[in-house]
């Protein structure tokens, strides 16, 4: 039975059989992958850490004709902030269940930097946690190809220079000549902070000071276009 090593971090964790687990493991060099836990529910079990979502560490699985089994693991960071603290856990749980989504069974060593990065910033940084939500999903709408142009109206060319729609039907941001029936309006105020947040450097996000209310309602647009952009709903954040 082949004996393989990974980097990877759980980004979910499910109940199997009586006393197993079945985590779903986005690794550095395999992409996202489904191993078994073994005897993990035991009271005693020895690896109960390597089933907890956030769990960052280097995994040596047994590999019986494609079916993964853990047998060690070593743990890297177990990001005890982010579970530990409500507010900061939901941002975290966004990062996870959206990597879930996007991620396939091929290596992707840019958004696995990207994922841990946002983790460690989440952890460790003052950045407000609405605002890493809101750059982690622009992040995620550049990754998957619906990434948003602050500048000009991908429908006619012009600069914004008034109103400023999302349209749903497309992702892209429309100006108020071009908008469409399903078209969402932002704020002024919303279009600014989207534009600047989306400037920034993930280091550069602390200094972004802004209401909570208004943070709330940009998180719930962005939320809104990319469960249609992904086809999926997005359950982290309420």
């Amino acid at each position: 039975m082949e004996q393989i090593k990974f980097t990877g971090i759980v980004l979910k964790s499910v109940d199997y059989k009586e006393k197993d687990k079945l985590l779903t493991i986005f690794s550095l060099e395999l992409g996202k992958i489904t191993a078994t836990l073994k005897g993990v529910k035991q009271e005693k079990a020895k690896l109960k850490f390597a089933a907890m979502p956030f769990c960052f560490a280097e995994f040596v699985a047994s590999n019986n004709n494609g079916y993964l089994t853990i047998t060690e693991c070593y743990q890297i960071e177990s990001f005890y902030n982010i579970i530990s603290n409500y507010n900061k856990s939901i941002t975290g749980f966004l990062f996870l269940e959206v990597s879930c989504i996007i991620m396939q069974k091929t290596p992707d060593e840019m958004w696995f930097l990207t994922l841990i990065n946002f983790l460690k910033e989440l952890e460790f940084g003052t950045a407000n946690e609405k605002v890493l939500q809101i750059k982690f999903m622009l992040k995620t709408l550049n990754k998957v190809g619906y990434g948003l142009n602050f500048s000009n109206c991908l429908e006619c060319g012009l600069k914004f220079i008034n109103d400023v729609y999302l349209n749903l039907n497309t992702g892209e941001l429309e100006c108020s000549t071009c908008f469409g029936v399903n078209s969402l309006k932002l704020t002024k105020q919303q279009f600014s902070i989207l534009k600047l947040i989306d400037s920034l450097s993930l280091t550069e996000l602390k200094g972004v000071k802004q209401k909570d209310d208004v943070l709330t309602e940009i998180v719930n647009i962005l939320k809104q276009n990319l469960n249609l952009r992904l086809g999926s709903n997005i359950r982290s954040l309420i």
